[in-house]
């Protein structure tokens, strides 16, 4: 999921450093393979803050340059890009709802909501077949089925 990231070269008010042309120097996952590095915009403009958008899926290192009119405190950025605070933002959608079969399984309410699932359904063993079926709670949606084999050694599923 994209967000967007900020920028501020130099020091005090940031408006004294605005109409730039940042670049991004440096722009690389795991901090050697390099990866195209999205713009870098004025917002709002004459504010001397800039901003980039960007959804990490890898680690990101970058250096970004305020440009050759700056001095060297000045002109230089550096940071990094972490894909798992992206995942952390996820808490839900606008679909999800516990108790509701709409939740959104990859959400940490959806996993929430599949393992509440899980753990108040009924389990259901067919010694005939060897096959242990798990439903939802208060329903008779299957979440899954497993194949029991039993030896005097051991036990496995399939």
């Amino acid at each position: 999921m994209p967000k967007t990231y900020e920028l501020i070269f130099g020091s005090g008010n940031s408006a004294n450093f605005s109409g730039l042309s940042p670049t991004f120097t440096i722009f690389n996952a795991g901090a050697t393979l390099p990866v195209t590095p999205p713009s870098i915009t004025e917002l709002p403009a004459g504010s001397g803050m800039y901003a980039f958008v960007y959804g990490p899926t890898l680690p990101i290192f970058f250096k970004a340059d305020g440009g050759s009119s700056l001095a060297d405190s000045d002109r230089f950025r550096y940071g990094s890009l972490d894909p798992i605070q992206s995942t952390d933002e996820k808490i839900g959608t606008l679909t999800d709802s516990i108790g509701s079969t709409l939740t959104d399984p990859s959400t940490l309410m959806g996993f929430a909501m599949r393992n509440q699932e899980f753990d108040q359904g009924n389990a259901v063993y067919n010694k005939s077949t060897n096959v242990w079926s798990v439903y939802g709670r208060g329903s008779s949606t299957l979440l899954f089925t497993k194949t029991l084999t039993n030896t005097a050694a051991s036990s496995s599923k399939s």
